[in-house]
């Protein structure tokens, strides 16, 4: 897990990724993220794994069960993802790496 990384995630019960988390780390036996823009979300439970690219956590508290975290790489942006950021389009052909995409979502969020 790394906190300057930008993730999509799956709960349990869901067959695809379909949120992005940014400023993923563990305080205190929860996992804390933000959903951006503004939604921050603390969830009790563990680590269970590390991928090559990204996570897994035990929720223990809400959507109880195993959850994915997988690196958000810019080929997945510009797939799907850039439609749930407003001005989404324009980034998706203006942002050309994965680790430019991470520094933008930072700088925009915050974290």
């Amino acid at each position: 897990m790394d906190r300057r990384k930008v993730y999509i995630y799956k709960k349990t019960s869901e067959k695809d990724f379909m949120d992005i988390a940014c400023d993923c780390h563990i305080h205190k036996g929860n996992l804390r993220f933000l959903i951006p823009p503004d939604r921050g979300h603390m969830i009790k439970g563990e680590v269970t794994g590390i991928t090559e690219d990204g996570f897994t956590f035990r929720s223990d508290g809400y959507a109880p069960g195993e959850w994915t975290f997988k690196e958000l790489t810019i080929q997945d942006f510009k797939r799907k993802y850039f439609k749930s950021i407003v001005g989404g389009e324009e980034i998706a052909h203006t942002i050309k790496t994965t680790e430019d995409l991470h520094e933008w979502y930072r700088k925009e969020f915050k974290f």
